[in-house]
C-alpha cells in the first residue's frame, strides 16, 4: 500500500511506523514527507517541529539502510524550508483538522517540482553546505511565501 493515510488512526500508525523506522522505504515518497511534516507542524507549530523532524528523518534514513552524509540523507535546509512553508500554510488554514491539513498540504505542494527554484538561485539540494546547515533563500525571503498564493 503506497497511499497516504486517510483517517486519524491511519495517520497515527503511519507516523508511528516512520518514527520507529518500520515504514517501508517505498512509502517514504515526496508526498509522504510533506504529509508527515504537515502533521508535525499541525501539532507542534514551526519552532517546536524542527528538532523532532530533524531527529526522526535522520533516524528513519538509517533504519532503512540509508546514511546521513555530505551527499545523501538528511538535508537541513530542505527540511527547515518545508517546515517554514508548512507553518505558513497552517496559519492560512487554522480551522483544518490534522488530516484535512496534511491532505491539503500534499494537494497544494506535492506536484510543485519548481518550488525550491523560486527561492534559491542554486541547486540547494546538491549543496553540501545547505545539507549541513540552514541556508536562507537567495531569490526571495522565506517570509515572502505570499508569492505562492
Amino acid at each position: 500500500m503506497n497511499s497516504l493515510p486517510a483517517t486519524e488512526d491511519e495517520i497515527d500508525a503511519f507516523l508511528g511506523a516512520f518514527e520507529d523506522g518500520t515504514l517501508p522505504k517505498a512509502r517514504w515518497t515526496h508526498a509522504a514527507h510533506i504529509f508527515t511534516g504537515a502533521c508535525v507542524v499541525h501539532r507542534l507549530g514551526e519552532a517546536a517541529a524542527i528538532d523532532p523532524m530533524r531527529v526522526a528523518i535522520q533516524r528513519y534514513n538509517q533504519a532503512v539502510g540509508g546514511q546521513n552524509t555530505e551527499s545523501a540523507g538528511y538535508h537541513e535546509t530542505v527540511t527547515l524550508f518545508w517546515i517554514k512553508l508548512l507553518a505558513w500554510l497552517r496559519e492560512s488554514q487554522p480551522a483544518l483538522t490534522r488530516l484535512a491539513f496534511a491532505t491539503f498540504a500534499v494537494a497544494r505542494f506535492a506536484q510543485d517540482r519548481e518550488l525550491l527554484g523560486r527561492f534559491y538561485d542554486f541547486d540547494v539540494v546538491a549543496s553540501t553546505d545547505a545539507r549541513r546547515r540552514w541556508v536562507a533563500p537567495t531569490l526571495r525571503s522565506v517570509d515572502d511565501l505570499a508569492c505562492l498564493e
